[in-house]
Formats: C-alpha cells, sequence, structure tokens
C-alpha cells in the first residue's frame, strides 16, 4: 500500500492519529445523511481499527488512505477501495474480473473544493496502474447529488439497465480499458 500526491492533497495509508478525525467525520450528521446515518463513538472506533488492521493483512479485502490537505497539512476525509463481492445490487459483471468498490467521505469545509474529483482520480490511477484492477464500482444514494455530478466529472459510467429500482441507491462503473484511453488521449494531445 502506497502514499501518492496529487497537486493539492496526500493521499496515504491510514495512520493511528487519523483515529480522531475520522470518529468526528463519522459522528457529522451533515456527512453522514446520505450514508446511513451517524455512528456512535464505539462503531466508528471499531471501524477504524478494522481498517488499520487491514492494511497489515496480506489478503486485500478493504484499503483506506487518509487524504491530507498539503496546504493546511489537515486530514479533509479519507478514501477506500474494497475487494468484497458487493453487497447491493445490481451485480456489477458476471465476468471473473478483478473489480473493486471505491468510496470517499470528506469533512464538510472541504467541500466545493473539487477534492473528490482530485482525489478519486488519483485512487482510480493507483487501482489500475498498481492494484491491477479491471473495474472500479461506486454505489451510492440517488439523492447523493454531489456524488453523481463528481462521478459524471470522472467519466464514470451510467447505465439505465443496470441500476436496482428497488433501493434508493444508484451504480456506476469504469473500466481499465477506458482508462487506458483516457491516458493514450492526454498523452496523444499533450504531444502535439
Amino acid at each position: 500500500m502506497h502514499s501518492f500526491t496529487t497537486a493539492r492533497l496526500l493521499i496515504r495509508p491510514f495512520i493511528q492519529e487519523d483515529e480522531e478525525p475520522y470518529c468526528q467525520l463519522y459522528a457529522d450528521e451533515k456527512v453522514m445523511r446520505n450514508c446511513g446515518g451517524v455512528f456512535t463513538l464505539a462503531q466508528a472506533k471499531k471501524n477504524f481499527g478494522n481498517a488499520l488492521k487491514a492494511i497489515q493483512r496480506k489478503k486485500k479485502t478493504v484499503l483506506n488512505w487518509a487524504i491530507i490537505e498539503r496546504s493546511s497539512n489537515q486530514f479533509i476525509g479519507f478514501q477506500a477501495l474494497s475487494w468484497q463481492k458487493p453487497t447491493q445490487t445490481p451485480k456489477p459483471s458476471i465476468d471473473n474480473i478483478n473489480q473493486v468498490e471505491i468510496g470517499i467521505m470528506l469533512i464538510s469545509k472541504a467541500n466545493g473544493k473539487q477534492y473528490p474529483e482530485e482525489a478519486m482520480g488519483a485512487l482510480m490511477e493507483y487501482a489500475f496502474n498498481y492494484q491491477n484492477v479491471d473495474r472500479i464500482n461506486a454505489f451510492y444514494a440517488n439523492k447523493n447529488l454531489a456524488t453523481k455530478r463528481f462521478l459524471k466529472k470522472l467519466q464514470f459510467n451510467f447505465d439505465p439497465n443496470l441500476q436496482d429500482n428497488t433501493t434508493d441507491n444508484s451504480y456506476q462503473y469504469f473500466d481499465k480499458k477506458q482508462w487506458q484511453n483516457s491516458v493514450i488521449i492526454l498523452l496523444y494531445e499533450y504531444s502535439l
């Protein structure tokens, strides 16, 4: 598991000092309104402990990174890749491919600064280049319009036929081939 940077962010594996801001994030009603509601302090601490333990496991299940604003050196959120079978329907793919679910949570004061696009774009690059991922899946609450907007900016695919109309959730995905084509186009445009 590696750390990596963007123009404005340091994205690094969790360390023990991240527990307090992590727990504050899960206790924030505004942040958690689209994520199933706030957690108790005990629930948040347990989740954080499990996230730290997951870093040490040889078999990947879930990997979490803290998102640090470089200019202030402040924790502004975290993001994760999960190799667990999707708990939400529809099943993203019946193919035997290496796919992950991606997620991000940011503190309220980080909103409106395009940090989700920057952080998740970097994590997608890491997943495709260093974790040999074939597909990245994103599940989110239909009412979470901010997530829907930034997934669109990142060019995630929305297929109406893959939506589960029995839940309040939406699903989008991004494939490695799509990523490679984007990189090739960028390199070509840069060389002109």
